[in-house]
């Protein structure tokens, strides 16, 4: 069995998208996992997730994807021809790359969301530790958006960007029944993530009232859904 090592669960579910991301393509592929709770500092890239199967560690929840689909039997793309990968690149690179800094401003920079997600995020801290360690890890986490350049825009601006993700994403979705084609890949293993990261939480945003607003939107987060669980009936 692999052992999928991410965060504490939150708000009923994984609170890092890519830990959501390696946990929904094993329940889409029904690969057997056992999740273990850890923290950033003991992963071997000092981030989250990895696993480890068969005694190998593998950090990344992209390459994580890449050594499960090695398996035939667990290769959700497999089929896929040339303008599906395609397509599904674009649509990993529009989730990770731009919405997910989105959704980490919503939570981490924008007041109305940290005064949510704060507490939450260190419940069970010791109170010592709680007592200076949001602060400094928020002020971490605004330094590293500044330098990815989200954190130089203002609130509005944040918003608009990740609703303009949100709205082509849509246009994407509305094309097949999942992201790529008439079944699961893994490219839904990433569009779910993050679309579940925003509506799962309850804090309140421009990018929560667009999903919410988008038949499209809901209506492919209600299939995954109804695909995990047919898989693990």
């Amino acid at each position: 069995m692999i052992e999928l090592y991410q965060f504490r669960r939150a708000w009923g579910l994984n609170p890092s998208p890519f830990c959501l991301k390696v946990e929904t393509y094993c329940q889409l592929a029904g690969i057997p996992y056992k999740s273990v709770r850890t923290v950033p500092f003991k992963a071997p890239r000092g981030k989250l997730p990895f696993v480890v199967d068969g005694g190998q560690r593998i950090a990344d929840s992209g390459l994580i994807l890449d050594h499960l689909r090695a398996n035939a039997a667990w290769d959700l793309d497999a089929g896929l021809d040339a303008r599906q990968q395609a397509m599904g690149h674009l649509l990993r690179r529009t989730c990770e790359e731009s919405l997910y800094f989105a959704v980490v401003y919503s939570r981490w920079i924008d007041d109305a969301g940290w005064a949510v997600a704060g507490p939450e995020f260190f419940r069970g801290m010791p109170a010592i530790l709680r007592a200076v360690m949001p602060g400094r890890l928020r002020k971490k986490v605004q330094a590293q958006l500044h330098q990815q350049g989200y954190g130089r825009h203002d609130r509005d601006e944040v918003y608009a960007l990740g609703t303009a993700d949100l709205a082509a994403i849509a246009v994407f979705l509305g094309d097949h029944v999942f992201a790529v084609t008439d079944r699961p890949t893994s490219v839904d293993a990433t569009v779910y993530a993050l679309l579940k990261s925003i509506l799962g939480p309850p804090l309140e945003s421009p990018l929560k009232q667009a999903v919410q607003a988008s038949p499209v939107l809901t209506g492919y987060v209600q299939r995954i859904e109804r695909a995990i669980a047919a898989k693990a009936a």
